[in-house]
């Protein structure tokens, strides 16, 4: 294996990879190293016990025209195994069940129905689906956000639409605000299912979520849902298989260790300089490279002039010491950052398998009271397609279910472990069979669950933290994480990274990443 390559990607999850393989379509050799043995990151499938899980949720959104998934395919020749699914997301609250249509009137009426509001409540969604609509816009727009120097607020002075006020005003003020503002707070339902919407979106509730971020995560469901076949993996595996086609690697079993920048004296004329028109150009200090060393016996020291970081910052600033001012921001984002408790069912529906054929394959369903020892108040359920002929088969189906566990560093393999495992599992078990008439104690195959030491072995996230920083943090949305660190040479990516989190939003983070990157080397 070539230890010299022109960028290397640490992390294999999507928006690591959608980096590398832009990179790599502008003629960059590019080299992604993965702890795990397979690529995705939190986005992931593997199997276990002969079944096919994913890693957790499976809900897929961003395919239309200028959103995030439908540059990735156009820009650079991707084409995904998806399938379309009629019906978004069924809520199951207070033993009621609400659907959330895609169709924007629908939900509206729907909302209506299930919450009142009368025109309150309409003008409240027409308000989201606006911001919605424009920070996507802003988002693809503002690629140098937040600034760093007056040079890029001159920059993108050049892309500004007024509307583009309206969203940083609504940045600013929280969903509870909002509520108050259209008389929607008295509700204790509505505010419930805001509450529960709004953590698997942003990770945090409506007292202290920034409007204008919230609206992104409340109106997903209204855009075309996709699952993809054969499982999550199937996303990363589709960019690496491109990637290789450009000259790119993908090296598994490489946990990064230690990352050192270094000055070399004797560079290669591949290092140092391109040539670009008949003249050289510079892109960064050409004396400076990076030295990444890994855990691996066989291949464990490789060097680049550009890094990029797939890692969750937590993770990145104790591997070096050129990252001070990084450093300091992570430790401020250190409090309420969320674990989660996973678990995959393979279940026998047999005869039953009829009614399963219109089910909505995404649902969330509401609890009585939270789970213990630290749970959420809800769980999100996703159902394993009829046409996935890996998951879906001799009768069974899969299930992926998840939600929330606060504090993740306070679990511990100790002798309580799996007496904690047990009890969450059983709440999960019943609300399932409950909520479900197709779902029976008695018809598990098999059943595993994962908790944030998981998630920590597994990915080697700190403490397991998943679903990134909350958008509490952001209130002030200068305060976001850059897609750049300080160092010109490392960028960032991934859901602890502006503009955070799900699979659109850390797919444009990457793409974007890069765009600053070789604007900033022409400019």
């Amino acid at each position: 294996m070539e230890k010299e390559w022109d960028v290397i990607v640490l992390g294999s999850g999507l928006g690591g990879l959608s980096a590398a393989l832009s990179f790599a379509n502008k003629g960059k050799r590019v080299l992604v190293l993965e702890k795990s043995i397979s690529p995705g990151g939190s986005a992931s499938s593997f199997w276990k016990n002969g079944y096919l899980f994913e890693s957790g949720a499976t809900t897929l959104v961003g395919f239309e025209p200028g959103l995030p998934m439908d540059r990735l395919t156009k820009e650079l020749g991707i084409q995904f195994p998806i399938l379309p699914i009629d019906r978004s997301m069924v809520v199951h609250l207070c033993g009621k069940t609400i659907e959330r249509y895609k169709d924007r009137t629908l939900w509206i009426k729907e909302a209506k129905r299930m919450f009142g509001g009368g025109l309150r409540m309409v003008l409240f969604w027409k308000l989201c689906f606006f911001l919605s609509d424009q920070l996507w816009s802003l988002s693809a727009r503002y690629k140098w956000f937040p600034f760093q120097n007056l040079r890029e607020v001159f920059i993108s002075l050049k892309k500004f639409r007024p509307y583009d006020l309206i969203v940083f005003l609504f940045s600013l003020v929280s969903v509870r605000f909002v509520q108050k503002l259209f008389w929607l707070h008295k509700n204790e339902e509505w505010n419930q299912f805001l509450n529960e919407q709004l953590l698997i979106t942003n990770q945090s509730v409506s007292n202290n979520a920034p409007f204008a971020m919230a609206a992104a995560g409340l109106t997903y469901p209204n855009l075309q849902n996709y699952i993809v076949s054969g499982g999550m993996l199937e996303l990363s595996q589709t960019l690496i298989k491109r990637l290789r086609e450009l000259g790119g690697e993908f090296l598994p079993k490489q946990e990064v260790s230690h990352l050192t920048k270094k000055v070399w004296e004797n560079l290669s004329e591949h290092f140092n300089q391109e040539r670009l028109g008949g003249r050289y150009y510079f892109p960064s200090n050409p004396k400076t490279i990076w030295e990444v060393k890994t855990k691996n016996i066989d291949h464990s020291v490789f060097c680049a002039p550009i890094l990029v970081s797939n890692l969750p910052i937590w993770n990145l600033v104790t591997m070096t010491k050129s990252l001070p001012k990084l450093e300091n921001k992570a430790n401020g984002m250190e409090k309420g950052i969320w674990g989660a408790f996973t678990m995959g069912i393979a279940i026998q529906v047999g005869s039953l398998e009829h009614s399963l054929q219109k089910e909505c394959l995404h649902h969330q369903i509401h609890l009585e009271s939270p789970l213990p020892h630290g749970g959420g108040r809800s769980v999100f359920v996703s159902i394993s397609h009829p046409e996935d002929k890996l998951r879906s088969k001799d009768g069974i189906r899969i299930l992926s279910v998840s939600t929330h566990l606060e504090n993740p560093e306070n679990w511990k393999r100790d002798k309580d472990y799996q007496i904690r495992k047990k009890e969450i599992e059983s709440v999960i078990l019943s609300a399932l069979e409950k909520n479900f008439d197709w779902f029976k104690l008695t018809n598990i195959q098999f059943y595993h669950s994962a908790t944030p030491v998981t998630w920590q072995t597994w990915t080697g996230r700190k403490w397991g933290r998943v679903g990134g920083i909350p958008s509490v943090y952001f209130f002030n949305p200068f305060r976001m994480v850059s897609n750049r660190s300080e160092d010109p040479s490392l960028l960032l990516t991934g859901d602890t990274v502006y503009p955070g989190q799900g699979i659109p939003a850390v797919v444009l983070g990457g793409l974007n990443a890069v765009e600053q990157y070789e604007s900033r080397k022409f400019g």
